[in-house]
């Protein structure tokens, strides 16, 4: 699936630079909330909006900006429907034989659940579930987002910074073949 959107999602923020900022934002945001973040390529979308940035195409205060707000806004929603839908649902729906393993994660959770939440925005297949974890474990709103907030800060510019690195380091390859390239000729 990603072969067919990186492509055309790039052609479209290139086209489209001023909605850069936006894209990412929504990118970030669908990539966190539960279910959905399986299915949405958002790393590999927002790490080819890194290589535009790179490529001077795209401005990056704007994409940076919108990879950090829809992470965070996007684990933020994906807590708090756990936290006001969750437990009943759980209750109704877990069957009988996983609710022992459902108690002994929730008490994982609760030793390590601050950990968990900062940790998991580093890893797409968690980024979209812990968030839930933390929302039916009880974890405080305030807990959740002095881990939810810092690892947004942390993840977006080191999602987005292999982009200019790729790009300096293919600008630093061609300056030594072309000083090879002299040195060869002479």
């Amino acid at each position: 699936m990603q072969e067919r959107f990186l492509p055309a999602f790039l052609a479209w923020v290139e086209a489209y630079q001023d909605w850069a900022g936006i894209a990412v934002f929504l990118l970030a945001f669908t990539e966190s909330l539960p279910i959905i973040g399986f299915v949405i390529p958002g790393s590999a979308l927002i790490f080819g909006a890194g290589l535009l940035v790179a490529a001077e195409t795209l401005p990056a205060t704007p994409v940076l900006i919108g990879a950090c707000l829809g992470a965070a806004l996007g684990d933020t929603t994906g807590y708090l429907m756990a936290r006001s839908l969750g437990g009943p649902i759980v209750r109704r729906c877990l069957p009988k034989r996983y609710r022992r393993l459902y108690a002994r994660a929730l008490l994982g959770f609760r030793r390590w659940g601050w950990w968990a939440v900062f940790g998991s925005r580093f890893f797409a297949p968690l980024r979209a579930f812990v968030p839930v974890v933390a929302g039916l474990s009880g974890m405080s709103h305030a807990r959740f987002q002095s881990a939810n907030i810092p690892s947004a800060l942390v993840w977006a510019p080191i999602i987005l910074l292999p982009g200019p690195l790729f790009g300096w380091a293919m600008d630093w390859v061609g300056d030594w073949r072309l000083l090879f390239r002299a040195m060869a000729a002479d």
